[in-house]
């Protein structure tokens, strides 16, 4: 007997909705929907883990957009940081070269 699924796992669509809100530019200073969105995609993928629920592949998506977000934000802010020619000038940044 094959067993019926009963949904999508609620986790893992939240993984990928919070992934990709990520992605829009107002939260690539400060990736916390990117780290949430990897948090519920591992959440989801325990929950998809043995085929009661559908939605492994949402659950897949969001871990892997939201660790390149992440990813992505730790390589900016090391940059940043690691660049001493950056002033604060009002509300902007800015960097000159030498």
């Amino acid at each position: 007997m094959v067993p019926v699924k009963s949904g999508k796992s609620g986790m893992a669509i939240a993984s990928l909705v919070c992934s990709l809100v990520g992605v829009i530019p107002c939260f690539w200073l400060f990736q916390i929907m990117g780290l949430l969105g990897t948090i519920f995609g591992f959440v989801g993928l325990k929950q998809t883990k043995n085929n009661q629920r559908g939605g492994r592949g949402l659950a897949i998506a969001g871990v892997v957009i939201g660790i390149v977000l992440v990813l992505a934000c730790i390589a900016f802010w090391i940059y940043f940081a690691t660049n001493a020619n950056c002033v604060r000038n009002g509300n902007r940044w800015d960097c000159t070269t030498k």
